[in-house]
């Protein structure tokens, strides 16, 4: 059939259709998290972390982790919780709007997933700068495999031109 596309090697596309349902995973599980905090009233997010933790850290006081949540659901201001609530939701979209696009081969998907993907990198990078927090780091070295797997993919998937030989006498 003349105007077939190639297949993306095996390993190549396996790595690429994991990787997008990963982030589609994180997709809908940001959404969740958004609804969750819209709908979540003002100091519910510290009594839920609090029940969360009272047991472990009255058997466990110096129990790092417990501590950090502890003291970050306290330090959590309304403001704080409604820009939370913004990011996930509009992050949780785009993560899943790219996935859906990319799967269904919607024109132009892939150029505006790796702007989209591209600007999750810039903000979590200058995001790291100012916080420090290592899940943006971790959350960036995802969007860069995807990017590369989007690049990848694109490259195996576009159809290849024939280059013609001009012979001159």
């Amino acid at each position: 059939m003349p105007g077939k596309l190639p297949q993306a090697s095996p390993a190549i596309e396996w790595s690429y259709r994991i990787s997008l349902g990963a982030k589609g995973l994180l997709g809908l599980t940001q959404l969740i998290g958004g609804i969750g905090l819209v709908l979540t009233p003002g100091d519910g997010i510290q009594k839920l972390v609090d029940w969360m933790t009272r047991n472990y850290l009255a058997e466990d006081p110096d129990a790092a982790i417990a501590r950090h949540v502890a003291n970050w659901a306290d330090a959590l201001s309304p403001a704080s919780q409604n820009f939370y609530a913004v990011y996930l939701l509009a992050h949780g979209l785009l993560n899943f709007g790219v996935v859906v696009a990319l799967l269904l081969r919607i024109r132009g998907a892939y150029h505006v997933s790796l702007a989209i993907l591209g600007g999750f990198v810039i903000f979590q990078l200058v995001d790291f700068w100012h916080g420090h927090d290592p899940v943006l780091l971790i959350l960036t070295a995802i969007d860069v495999v995807v990017i590369w797997l989007v690049v990848m993919e694109r490259h195996n998937s576009r159809p290849k031109v024939p280059q013609h030989h001009v012979t001159t006498h």
